[in-house]
């Protein structure tokens, strides 16, 4: 029973991918009960919908930044308080847009920001996964033309 259920929300995530044009691009059996990469194009991160147990009622979509140590060094050299401003600003940003999110190293300066997004696999269709999904998409872009643009300001 356990095994066809298993098949049976692989299935249906699977088609919430396919239907919305993305790109499957590993479907693997991590510590989770199932993890499944795709991508929209080439350009943009890779984002995950991880089913953490066998009877859990959710997905997450997840999807990470990692900062690079060159940039976080030359946004270290900012004064204090503006950088502080940068990080709360983001997480403020990230709040706004409805979406989890953990920053991963130091809270003062992120090795990088992964976030995530819940869906209920019973209460969820097609659209609403989409949606799901550009939040968080939108949260990761907007998180490395965030460092982008103040790295470009520093100049």
């Amino acid at each position: 029973m356990e095994a066809a259920n298993r098949e049976q929300n692989i299935t249906q995530v699977m088609r919430w991918v396919i239907q919305s044009n993305l790109q499957v691009t590993t479907v693997s059996n991590s510590n989770h009960d199932f993890v499944i990469q795709f991508s929209e194009t080439a350009t943009l991160p890779d984002i995950q919908i991880v089913h953490q147990k066998l009877d859990s009622a959710f997905v997450l979509i997840v999807g990470q930044v990692k900062i690079p140590q060159s940039d976080r060094e030359k946004l270290k050299n900012l004064k204090r308080e503006k950088f502080s401003d940068f990080i709360w600003s983001l997480k403020l940003n990230l709040l706004n847009i409805g979406v989890d999110f953990t920053v991963l190293g130091s809270e003062r300066d992120p090795d990088s920001w992964e976030i995530q997004k819940r869906l209920f696999l019973n209460d969820t269709n097609t659209s609403q996964f989409y949606e799901a999904y550009s939040k968080v998409k939108y949260a990761l872009i907007g998180i490395i033309w965030s460092y982008k643009r103040e790295l470009d300001l520093k100049g």
